[in-house]
């Protein structure tokens, strides 16, 4: 081996030794930074009860936390003590995080831990959120796009992306006709996917006409359903004040209706799925009646009926005019799975129930609210949104709210805030909005296949795998 060879020898070896030294001195300075991060992170975790109760103190705040925040109070938080911000929002936000909770401030100096509703949002974030999308889509050209996007993947999140078809079945009527005061009731089931029947109560005015407005009204979470008074009562008046009215179910709520495990399975995402379609056929079935307007079609609902009102607007242009009561809101997306347990919030970036509800635009839509829930916010966040989107179509006038202080129903003082709304925007008779002249209908009466299903038809899905089973399949022909 010549000298020049050699002394290169040398030079490599020497070169690769050094690199090796550097890279375990690397690798110990890593394992060294690892085992520092370990220990201190050890060293400063606190219970959550310990820094909730130090917070307090440091910052002179009250923080009462939910009973279901109790599991969590002994948890440990690794908090570092440069951490331990004067400022309440930011120290709450850094506490909470590592165990998914959050928080909302309930007072100038006071604020309430809760466990982690996905559904659920701080107001403030709510406020925020809403200031974000008007910054990003402040024009029609731009809302239009957003609209179009959000349709589509509220649809896929729904799995409806493709749409079932209409199995095409005649409706099943009830032999028994009820005449009323100014009305008629008659038991009315559709199919809306082959075996799975959604049941209803079908008023029509008495008084006849060449066309007649049509309204969908389904029902929240109460638990008599359709069948409670407050249901009756607007459907029958609605009906007297000239439209055709059909009130249905919500899916697998009441045990009478069908085999389907009530309330079990309708706490389900699939829940969601099933009554967005069951609308949607729902609109197809009302226009199909004769003398049917399809220049006016309503929708009205309250609570979960409420979501059912304006996500059902959102996705169906048929539908004409809307009054989402007591649901619209920024900050609450719905506490059932039947309203947020499919992802429909996380698409295009993140959406809102006062988002969807803008869908409407520029359709008439009276947003229904009170002091005592969610949509507590109305006039101040949700309504001013809102009304900036009916803006971009010149159409302003078109949105409306009425803010009531009363409990979370479809009282009677919320009612005759939707009937001259309706009435104006469907043409119908407000002389006839007289509830005095209505008959509530037992439970009994109303259901079509009978105390306990005993009449259910002989195809009729029996239990909610086979429901989904049949789903899929006939979804996918």
């Amino acid at each position: 081996m010549s000298q020049n060879a050699k002394i290169f020898r040398s030079a490599f070896s020497w070169l690769l030794f050094c690199l090796l030294l550097l890279q375990s001195a690397s690798l110990f300075a890593q394992d060294r930074s690892y085992y520092a991060y370990k220990n201190s992170k050890e060293r400063y975790a606190w219970p959550l009860a310990t820094l909730l109760e130090n917070a307090q103190a440091d910052l002179g705040i009250e923080i009462t936390c939910d009973k279901n925040v109790d599991p969590y109070l002994q948890e440990t938080v690794p908090m570092a003590p440069w951490k331990f911000w004067d400022n309440p929002e930011l120290r709450l936000a850094y506490i909470l995080a590592p165990l998914d909770l959050t928080f909302e401030k309930t007072g100038e100096h006071s604020y309430r831990v809760y466990e982690p509703w996905y559904q659920n949002r701080p107001e403030s974030e709510g406020i925020a959120h809403l200031q974000r999308l008007l910054k990003r889509f402040p024009d029609r050209e731009s809302w239009e796009q957003r609209k179009a996007a959000l349709r589509k993947q509220i649809l896929a999140k729904l799995d409806l992306d493709k749409l079932p078809a209409p199995t095409g079945t005649a409706p099943i009527y009830n032999p028994e006709k009820r005449v009323y005061d100014g009305y008629s009731v008659e038991n009315v089931a559709l199919e809306i996917i082959p075996g799975y029947y959604l049941s209803g109560s079908l008023y029509r005015p008495i008084k006849e006409a060449d066309s007649y407005a049509v309204i969908a009204s389904p029902h929240g979470h109460g638990a008599e359903g359709r069948f409670a008074a407050d249901n009756q009562y607007r459907c029958a008046t609605l009906a007297r004040m000239g439209a055709i009215v059909y009130s249905y179910s919500m899916f697998a709520w009441i045990a009478d209706e069908s085999p389907l495990n009530a309330t079990e399975d309708h706490r389900i995402p699939f829940a969601g799925t099933m009554q967005t379609l069951s609308s949607i056929r729902v609109i197809d079935f009302l226009l199909s009646l004769k003398g049917a307007d399809p220049d006016r079609v309503g929708i009205t609902g309250c609570s979960g009926g409420g979501t059912q009102t304006f996500l059902a607007t959102a996705l169906d242009d048929r539908i004409t005019v809307a009054v989402p009561v007591v649901m619209v809101s920024a900050h609450f997306f719905g506490g059932c799975p039947c309203e947020s347990g499919q992802p429909i919030h996380t698409v295009e970036g993140g959406t809102c129930n006062a988002e969807i509800a803008a869908m409407a635009a520029p359709r008439p839509m009276l947003l229904v609210a009170i002091t005592q829930d969610w949509t507590k916010n109305t006039p101040t966040v949700e309504f001013p949104y809102i009304q900036s989107i009916y803006k971009y179509y010149n159409a302003e006038n078109n949105v409306e709210y009425t803010i009531i202080d009363e409990p979370h129903n479809y009282g009677k003082t919320k009612r005759d805030a939707m009937y001259p709304f309706m009435a104006k925007h469907l043409r119908l008779d407000l002389s006839q909005a007289d509830e005095s002249k209505v008959t509530i209908e037992p439970r009994e009466q109303m259901l079509i296949f009978g105390v306990n299903h005993v009449n259910y038809p002989a195809n009729g899905i029996q239990n909610i795998e086979e429901l989904i089973k049949v789903f899929n399949e006939y979804k996918n022909k």
